[in-house]
């Protein structure tokens, strides 16, 4: 079988789907990536095969847009049901990749002929290109499926770009969602969350992938005391340098007597400093390798982060900065596994009492129920053995 899976460049959405993408390709399936040009080093940093098609386009810059639709006018942070007021707006990012790609993804799909399409929950051009060439499309989120309260809105916003393909709409839910996000943390239909539409769900565990790295030798070591990682992830930065508190939190932890892991992508590494005996600065330190030494783990509530937490079992503390993280840090606090601040002036004293009651343990049972139900979903080999091939799919329109 070949299986194409396909994104619009964006590293944090790449990387949950790798497990996946080599479980296929260790049962002796043909895999390729293809993508706008601009995310080809990550997938090549994976090793998995990459192609790009069509062109990039601004992503950091529309990213930058959405937060400041994520912030009411006197700059307090919104939920995420205060974002459907911009109907299908909420889904421009995903349509101006669509735009820029589709053409590109369906003149290499139709040379290449894949059985099957995996497609991140918002790469619209991979199941439109699927029901083009007639195969199966299989929807890929990357954990909380937030990118699913959008789907009111989406018949409406990929309307001109189905009608220039000759198609009288497409389903951008595919036929099954693999769902690598514990279910009790998930957003469901008729729950607390407004706008979440039945979606059919193929649940899988998460499996941890951080990007390649080298493990320093102090990661082995025996550790001296308690250890807490900050870290603001991989995306914020890139639109937004002013999201990135890194620093502040880091000073304010130090004070804790515990170690301080800053772990921070390599752009960032030399605007933050040890600023005490205990703090350490790592750059290019995968996450799942960190994390299960850790006691704690300090985050702006990026998915990779909190679920490579949960997959390590260890308690979190957010400090969420937009509608989506928002709704993250709800749903991990919801199920015992994290507490989240509001970030702000001196939100430094209030973020460090939180940490201290983790480190005395006050989160550790939640923590350890939620990364158990995790390891109960089945494995990446196993969903690889369930997916559906060529010829379950409909005739193309």
């Amino acid at each position: 079988m070949r299986v194409m899976f396909t994104l619009w460049n964006w590293t944090t959405h790449l990387y949950p789907m790798v497990p996946l993408a080599w479980s296929l390709r260790a049962a002796g399936h043909e895999v390729v990536v293809a993508t706008q040009p601009g995310l080809v080093p990550a997938v090549r940093g994976t090793g998995l095969p990459a192609v790009a098609v069509g062109a990039d386009v601004d992503t950091a810059a529309m990213m930058g847009q959405y937060v400041q639709r994520s912030r009411r006018h006197d700059a307090q942070l919104v939920e995420w049901a205060q974002m459907r007021r911009f109907g299908p707006r909420n889904c421009w990012l995903g349509v101006a990749a669509a735009e820029a790609m589709t053409g590109g993804l369906h003149g290499f799909a139709r040379a290449w002929q894949p059985d099957l399409v995996v497609f991140e929950a918002t790469t619209y051009a991979g199941p439109i290109v699927a029901r083009l060439l007639g195969v199966p499309a299989v929807r890929h989120t990357w954990g909380i499926d937030y990118a699913c309260l959008t789907r009111e809105f989406e018949d409406e916003a990929l309307a001109d770009l189905c009608a220039r393909w000759g198609l009288p709409g497409v389903e951008p839910l595919g036929e099954v969602t693999v769902d690598p996000c514990p279910p009790s943390v998930q957003v469901v239909a008729g729950g607390p969350v407004p706008g979440v539409p039945e979606v059919t769900r193929l649940p899988m565990r998460y499996v941890p992938f951080n990007g390649p790295g080298v493990l320093p030798g102090w990661l082995t070591e025996p550790r001296r005391g308690k250890r807490i990682c900050v870290t603001w992830g991989l995306s914020n930065g890139r639109f937004d340098k002013e999201l990135v508190v890194t620093g502040r939190v880091v000073e304010a932890l130090a004070g804790l007597g515990a170690e301080v892991v800053a772990a921070v992508p390599a752009a960032e590494g030399d605007a933050i400093e040890a600023v005490a005996p205990n703090v350490r600065v790592v750059r290019g330190l995968p996450f799942h390798a960190l994390l299960p030494t850790c006691d704690a783990v300090v985050s702006q509530g990026g998915l990779g982060t909190l679920l490579t937490a949960v997959a390590a079992g260890v308690p979190q503390v957010v400090v969420p900065q937009r509608a989506d993280l928002i709704l993250n840090a709800r749903q991990l606090a919801a199920a015992g596994a994290a507490d989240f601040v509001f970030p702000g002036d001196g939100f430094e004293e209030l973020l460090t009492g939180k940490v201290a009651a983790v480190l005395a343990g006050s989160l550790d049972d939640g923590a350890r129920k939620l990364s158990a139900e995790l390891h109960e979903l089945p494995t990446p080999n196993q969903i690889a053995a369930r997916l559906p091939l060529r010829e379950a799919a409909s005739t193309a329109a």
